[in-house]
């Protein structure tokens, strides 16, 4: 068995196999390059929080860099901890990418680690490692609460040189994930199903969800290898929806890799039975994609601004099911102006493509500029209170 990687505070893995996490730390801060992991941990924060009640979350995108601190005030911040929803005594605040705003008002923040914000919780998502040399995350180690959330290996250490292939991390993390949903998968088969399906742990959480209708409607609770190939198919190409996903999540590393990567082999349509690897075409197809997406998104909005829920998106049938937690983030990650400000750029670029512009090169810029910063202007990205 594959030897997990050292950490010097909790792991999600070992925050998740406790029962109960009370008392809970007013500040909590949670690093790592697995975002997917990270909402986890928030989603099981509020459960832990709120039980069965709707959860009361407030979530804020941190300032980019030094030069940008005034974007979100800490004042701002605190007003949202301190003051009482009229739904509950309890409520949350989500910083994405904190870092900066974190090191920017260490001082101020340092009293509430050990004194709490009256009802409040303040969860910082770190984007990769915490410099734990400076004295605000040291101070939270201490009294708050520091959490990895590191992305699994999909293949055991190199200095591991007994370990088979498929016990690694990330098949590790398919066994376990596997539980959750109530279904049995040993090793050779998580490793079979990430081969196919690619390490990204949110599409791996969808294959297992359509994965479970298919067993469930047999009867069945055992995942084997022939399942896996009937549901999750050929192993993974690169792919334009990949691309679009990553984009809309603003994952600006993996989708430049993802368009690159296109770019290089190409994309290949199983149900066409064909191979695109022309520039101007992969570009088209991208914009021919995000559209439907972006009315998708749009429409979310409008239905939360009427005080829809998630449930009512797949009600009426806007996402199915097994979709729903990638497209949820989505949602929460492009605001209902960006959203706009989107369409009118897919549309100048298919202009500038249709007209003899460098496919390639315009839709790296495209990626570079909105997967930089998907919020626009405005810091807020969400808020899932109640509505009346």
């Amino acid at each position: 068995m594959v030897k997990r990687r050292r950490s010097s505070g909790p792991t999600f893995q070992d925050m998740m196999r406790k029962k109960e996490w009370k008392p809970l730390p007013s500040v909590t801060l949670v690093s790592g390059s697995a975002t997917f992991l990270k909402e986890l941990f928030v989603k099981r924060f509020e459960e832990e929080v709120f039980g069965d009640a709707e959860p009361v979350v407030e979530r804020f995108r941190g300032p980019p860099n030094d030069t940008q601190v005034g974007t979100l005030p800490l004042a701002k911040v605190l007003d949202e901890l301190r003051t009482p929803s009229f739904f509950s005594p309890y409520r949350i605040v989500v910083i994405e990418n904190a870092s900066t705003f974190l090191f920017a008002h260490g001082d101020s923040l340092a009293p509430f680690v050990e004194n709490g914000f009256a009802g409040g919780y303040l969860i910082g998502l770190i984007d990769g490692n915490l410099d734990k040399r400076r004295k605000i995350a040291k101070h939270i180690e201490k009294h708050g609460l520091v959490v990895d959330c590191a992305k699994p290996y999909d293949r055991p250490p190199p200095w591991e040189t007994r370990t088979p292939v498929w016990d690694s991390e990330l098949s590790q993390w398919v066994v376990q994930r596997a539980k959750t949903k109530n279904l049995d998968i040993d090793l050779k088969s998580a490793f079979a199903l990430h081969e196919r399906a690619g390490t990204d742990l949110a599409t791996l959480d969808e294959e297992l969800e359509k994965i479970v209708t298919v067993v469930t409607s047999r009867g069945s609770r055992q995942v084997t290898r022939e399942i896996i190939v009937e549901v999750v198919g050929e192993t993974r190409e690169s792919s334009v929806f990949l691309l679009v996903e990553l984009f809309l999540e603003g994952r600006l590393t993996e989708a430049l890799r993802e368009a690159r990567d296109l770019f290089q082999r190409g994309f290949y349509s199983q149900q066409r039975g064909v191979r695109t690897t022309d520039p101007t075409a992969l570009a088209l197809i991208f914009v021919g994609t995000m559209i439907p997406r972006l009315r998708a998104i749009r429409r979310a909005h409008t239905m939360r601004g009427q005080g829809a829920t998630e449930e009512d998106w797949v009600r009426s049938g806007l996402v199915q099911r097994p979709f729903l937690s990638r497209f949820s983030r989505q949602v929460f990650a492009v605001s209902s102006e960006k959203v706009e400000t989107l369409f009118k750029e897919l549309y100048d670029l298919d202009r500038a493509i249709k007209t003899g512009g460098n496919a390639e090169k315009l839709l790296e810029l495209i990626l570079i500029e909105h997967t930089g910063n998907p919020h626009g202007s405005t810091n807020k990205t969400h808020s899932v209170a109640p509505r009346r």
